[in-house]
């Protein structure tokens, strides 16, 4: 291999450096790869949700969720029809476009059954369809969302209601959006589900804010008793004992302890972990999955990954030439499959730091920054030498 435009550069640290060098160094850039990569060494992590003390709810600051304290599995008999309302009383504290999860019910199925969430000052509505015309186009979900219906530091009452009519988005009492194709229990299919707040179920997807009432009907709410409800929550901190079909309400007026009571029945209640520990631990997940978007977040990962582990390719290419033993070929494929290797070693041990991501997008960058390394080092190993005379 040539590389014409490198042979007017010389290179004598290449030749004149030894194995001792190459292996040196090379230990070094392993050393601090597997620091940076199971950064911050913390596999027991607190999880980040605190009682608010002055006023009912509870604070999301950072990697944290609030879980069921059991799986709800009353079979088809928790939403008979398929129909469900949520009232949420909430206030962002961010706005991001990471599109974090408030609410999630899951049945340990992929995607969720559905998921409230926010991305920026938006409310965000995803849901699990077998319906190929609903989904959204690409995906195995349909969506619907309102337009500034989280604004940052201003507490906020969300009424979802959802039924055979399609879904009914209202914002303090008052109608905001008509869905009437979006179901939000479309893809629910009688198994057990679990309630997840503050978090997504895998626990990258934190959301950040103060939750102070969380209300779930097996059934539409009106918009009469919704005006009603929303009255009832503000000035009394949670609706009356009228509406039938409520099989869950937490008003988090606990203030202290790690259980959010279900004051609706005897089970059903909350659990604040001490440890932020996902629901769904997952081992190198797909890049390209549901919530996969082509942003600024996903290009800056790729390069960090592919330009982390150049390094790694170039010092292992030059360790094994210098031992005289290897043809350039052999070394390109070593390098690559230890690259792979030293790779799949790390992301399996970010699977229990709940903090960190195990993805396969990450193992392949890796693979093509070792290579890459290893091209750079013949480049260059190329370039340098001396050009024998001919008699």
């Amino acid at each position: 291999m040539s590389f014409p435009i490198l042979k007017k550069f010389n290179f004598p640290w290449l030749r004149n450096r030894g194995i001792a060098f190459y292996g040196a160094v090379f230990a070094v850039v392993c050393v601090l790869m597997l620091g940076t990569g199971l950064w911050p060494f913390n596999f027991r992590p607190s999880n980040n949700v605190s009682w608010l003390g002055d006023r009912n709810g509870v604070n999301f600051s950072g990697y944290g969720m609030v879980i069921s304290s059991e799986s709800w599995n009353e079979g088809y008999t928790l939403f008979p029809d398929k129909s469900i309302s949520l009232e949420l009383w909430l206030r962002p504290l961010t706005e991001t476009s990471s599109l974090p999860s408030i609410l999630t019910l899951y049945d340990e199925r992929t995607p969720y059954i559905f998921f409230i969430g926010q991305w920026r000052s938006h409310l965000a509505i995803r849901s699990r369809t077998d319906d190929p015309a609903a989904r959204k186009p690409g995906k195995s979900y349909q969506e619907v969302g309102l337009s500034n219906g989280l604004l940052k530091d201003i507490d906020t009452f969300i009424t979802i209601t959802s039924g055979p009519e399609g879904t009914t988005i209202y914002q303090n009492g008052t109608r905001a959006r008509i869905s009437p194709r979006h179901r939000l229990l479309a893809g629910y299919r009688g198994e057990p589900v679990r309630l997840i707040l503050g978090n997504a179920h895998s626990g990258g997807s934190y959301w950040t804010g103060y939750l102070s009432g969380l209300a779930i009907y097996n059934r539409t709410l009106n918009p009469q008793q919704v005006a009603h409800n929303y009255q009832e929550w503000i000035h009394k901190g949670f609706p009356s004992d009228t509406n039938d079909g409520r099989i869950a309400l937490y008003v988090f007026d606990e203030r202290k302890g790690l259980i959010v009571n279900n004051r609706e029945g005897s089970n059903n209640h909350l659990v604040i972990p001490e440890i932020f520990t996902p629901v769904d631990l997952t081992v190198l997940h797909f890049p390209w999955h549901d919530d996969f978007q082509w942003n600024r977040s996903f290009f800056q990962d790729v390069t960090i990954n592919i330009a982390g582990f150049i390094p790694f390719g170039f010092f292992c290419a030059g360790l094994m030439m210098k031992t005289r033993r290897f043809r350039m070929s052999a070394v390109y494929m070593i390098t690559v499959l230890f690259g792979i290797v030293f790779s799949l070693a790390i992301e399996l041990l970010q699977v229990y730091l709940p903090t960190r991501d195990s993805s396969l997008l990450d193992l392949i960058c890796n693979a093509v920054g070792a290579l890459l390394g290893v091209i750079i080092f013949h480049a260059i190993l190329s370039a340098s030498q001396v050009p024998q005379r001919e008699y």
